[in-house]
């Protein structure tokens, strides 16, 4: 998107990376699991921590498997579930708060979003929603605005009276500016 950047550079770094060697994992971890639930299999997700990849997989192994999470609705609903309410350290993962620790920041969040991206690309008639809504989540997220990406679990976030002093973000998105 750059003129000044060179086009072997860009993609020397992106394979040095391993950003897309993250994204594959994720996505085959994500596609085994729904494959085995929709064959009747019981599945057991969990990662080193229980943190990153858990969260990741099972949300995009649900809307593989689910068209409502492929819906405007859907999508706000799963993330409030299983990013939200099971605790995810949104504040670690993001550096929002200075003197975060650094080696607790990981861009796990927009891997999930880079992954549902690539999803949308691959099947987008599937989809209510579109890319713009995968950017302004992240933007939201990032820019801190909505108390709900604020704090580790509800019960930090309702000691710092986020919940009632921030609008949760789901009661803000207008679906006209994101749905296809």
């Amino acid at each position: 998107c750059n003129p000044t950047v060179n086009v072997e550079q860009f993609t020397s770094g992106l394979n040095k990376s391993g950003w897309l060697k993250h994204l594959h994992a994720i996505l085959e971890a994500a596609y085994f699991v729904a494959k085995r639930l929709d064959e009747g299999n019981s599945v057991l997700v969990h990662c080193s921590d229980g943190w990153d990849r858990t969260a990741q997989v099972c949300a995009l192994a649900q809307i593989i498997l689910d068209p409502y999470y492929r819906t405007f609705l859907g999508l706000q609903a799963l993330i409030e579930k299983d990013w939200i309410q099971f605790g995810y350290k949104f504040t670690e993962r993001c550096g929002l708060v200075s003197g975060a620790d650094p080696r607790e920041i990981s861009p796990i969040f927009t891997q999930f979003l880079d992954c549902l991206r690539h999803l949308l690309e691959i099947c987008p008639t599937k989809f209510e929603y579109n890319i713009k809504l995968l950017k302004y989540l992240h933007d939201q997220i990032y820019s801190a605005v909505y108390g709900t990406f604020i704090g580790c679990s509800e019960k930090e976030r309702v000691n710092l009276k986020l919940v009632v002093l921030s609008p949760i973000f789901k009661t803000h998105l207008p679906c006209t500016d994101f749905c296809t």
